[in-house]
């Protein structure tokens, strides 16, 4: 049995590697760029008006998904669309059908590449008229040692089939077999009797046979396992896998056991199985697995080994998240690209060596480095699509190209100290992701942490009202950018203080005074040391020490020269003083001193 389930399992294997290699055939893959809308309708089902459908429990009805392209063509888009349905309880998808579940409501839709289909397809899961009903299997012999579920299947006056529910089900005789609710029959000697099932008005039956015959043999078979060598199971650490326990009459029937037998493991360090049979590793190493029922057992091999990738993921190193999960990077972004993975121990890893692969779009190209993760480049407005396969795992990412976003505001002049007085325009250029270059903006916000300081219009232009400091903030599109702007009641002028001297001979000298005026018309009295002073004449009147020196009669004039340094350069300020000297027949020379 064993080995037929393997040879079973194979060729399975070999027919889903040869489709997923079919799939992957990239040359049917649409032009998502030329695509302007989804629609969907059903397949072979006039749709004139029609936007609902009807359908019973277990029943399908196949979509179809076109994409209408911007020049007017269109092109069948089905196998590559994602289908949604808003209550999977009532009507879920399988591939491109959507199938019944149970009684509910749904709608439909598709999206590819971030498009949403135009309309939506509503389906309602609902009981028909039921023409009759078949209760499956009809007859059938089972053991008095074991029970068997039987399934009750509708036929509808449109002539379809599904499976349905009733809670009417009874036995003609209680003494060899019961049923319960829920059309599960519990023999109990040998005999015959008749299952009857109601609903709607109609019934169905069955005939129960049980029998003596003994259970002879257990054998146990996985449902999904990882992977079976020489008739041991693998299982990776963590990933669960589903056993069935199938048990052999001796009348040479077999009836599949699940929940009736006692399962147990060898040792549940290594793995833990439920009583349904759900095997969970939890550390490497061999063990047998046994599911035993009335003193028969039968036994599977498992063996454990380190943990495997259950899911991998295509992450960029800057992705951008939508409200949809949705990644999006704007124009001028390169993002680097690298796949990681979930083991089945639920650990992560990161850097997986896998090939990113672009698929076919004009939004962006793709660039690769030896030793380095891909790098998606964004050309154009649009969306690319990326997957990479690891361990027959296969992840796809598509990532929206968006416009050019500003990432810097640069203000000219960037710093600044101006006079008390004065008007100065500030002007805001931006630099794109996609661009280095600095270029004009519009629609700037200017603001400034002191209006007392700076009156400031909403054009950048800067008008200095009094000493101080004050900070000009220009925005736009949440980026901002500072500079800040110093305000001088800078000196206009400079003057003599004293207007003439009176020097005795041979008495002290006089003390040189100069006076500044600034804008603003403050008057301070400067130091000296921050003064030059020229003498046409030394030998008539000089300044040394900061006082007047005078050694003959005559005339002279003193200049006074203030440097002041500001954002325009070096300028000068001068003051200048005529002393004329007279000799009287007194003890006394006299100086008159005026500023010139």
């Amino acid at each position: 049995m064993i080995k037929e389930h393997l040879k079973v399992k194979m060729i399975l294997l070999v027919l889903t590697s040869l489709l997923l290699i079919s799939c992957k055939n990239d040359d049917d893959i649409p032009n998502h760029s030329n695509i302007s809308t989804i629609t969907i309708t059903p397949k072979g089902v006039p749709t004139r008006g029609v936007s609902g459908y009807v359908l019973r429990p277990t029943q399908q009805l196949e979509l179809i998904a076109m994409a209408e392209n911007r020049d007017g063509t269109a092109q069948n888009i089905t196998k590559h669309v994602t289908w949604h349905s808003t209550l999977p309880e009532a009507a879920k998808m399988n591939g491109s059908s959507v199938v019944g579940v149970d009684i509910g409501e749904t709608d439909i839709s598709a999206r590819y590449n971030g498009i949403e289909s135009s309309d939506s397809i509503h389906i309602k899961v609902a009981y028909g008229k039921i023409k009759n009903l078949r209760i499956t299997p009809a007859i059938t012999s089972i053991s008095k040692m074991l029970p068997v579920q039987l399934k009750l299947t509708g036929v509808f006056r449109d002539r379809t089939t599904a499976n349905i529910s009733t809670r009417r089900w009874s036995s003609s005789n209680e003494d060899v077999a019961s049923v319960s609710i829920t059309g599960l029959v519990k023999p109990k000697k040998v005999g015959e009797t008749t299952i009857t099932a109601r609903k709607g008005g109609k019934k169905a039956t069955a005939k129960i046979i049980v029998t003596d015959a003994t259970l002879e043999k257990i054998t146990i078979f996985p449902l999904n396992a990882f992977e079976v060598r020489n008739n041991i199971v693998m299982a990776p650490v963590g990933k669960k896998t589903h056993l069935t326990a199938m048990g052999t009459l001796s009348d040479h029937t077999t009836l599949k056991l699940d929940s009736s037998v006692t399962w147990k493991s060898e040792d549940e360090q290594i793995a833990t199985v439920s009583n349904r049979g759900e095997i969970t590793p939890k550390k490497m190493g061999k063990i047998n697995i046994t599911a035993t029922k009335d003193g028969i057992s039968g036994t599977l091999k498992l063996e454990v080994i380190h943990a495997k990738i259950a899911k991998i993921m295509i992450e960029p190193d800057n992705k951008i998240e939508t409200p949809h999960n949705k990644m999006e990077t704007p124009l001028g972004h390169e993002i680097q690209l690298t796949v990681s993975g979930i083991l089945t121990d639920g650990r992560r890893v990161e850097n997986l060596a896998a090939h990113v692969r672009l698929l076919p779009t004009n939004a962006a190209t793709m660039r690769y480095e030896i030793g380095k993760p891909a790098v998606l480049v964004p050309v154009a407005l649009g969306e690319a699509t990326v997957t990479s396969t690891v361990d027959g795992h296969i992840a796809t990412s598509t990532i929206t190209i968006t416009p050019e976003v500003l990432e810097k505001i640069t203000i000219t002049p960037n710093k600044m100290s101006v006079p008390l007085n004065t008007t100065v325009q500030l002007t805001a250029k931006g630099v794109f992701s996609n661009s280095n270059k600095p270029r004009d903006i519009t629609n700037v916000a200017w603001d400034t942490t002191r209006y007392d300081i700076i009156a400031l219009d909403n054009k950048g232009k800067v008008t200095s009202l009094k000493e101080g400091s004050a900070d000009v903030i220009a925005t736009k599109d949440s980026i901002q950018s500072t500079v800040t702007i110093t305000v001088e009641d800078r000196l206009a002028s400079i003057s003599f203080k004293e207007k003439e001297y009176y020097i005795i001979k041979g008495g002290p000298s006089k003390t040189v005074e100069v006076i500044g005026t600034t804008q603003g018309g403050s008057q301070i009295l400067l130091k000296n040391s921050s003064l030059k002073f020229h003498s046409n004449d030394p030998e008539v009147a000089s300044v040394i020490n900061d006082r007047i020196k005078n050694k003959k009669q005559g005339m002279a004039t003193i200049t006074a020269i203030y440097e002041l340094w500001s954002d325009e350069g070096r300028k000068l300020l001068a003051a200048r003083m005529r002393i004329t000297c007279i000799k009287y027949i007194g003890p006394k020379i006299t100086c008159r001193a005026l500023n010139i």
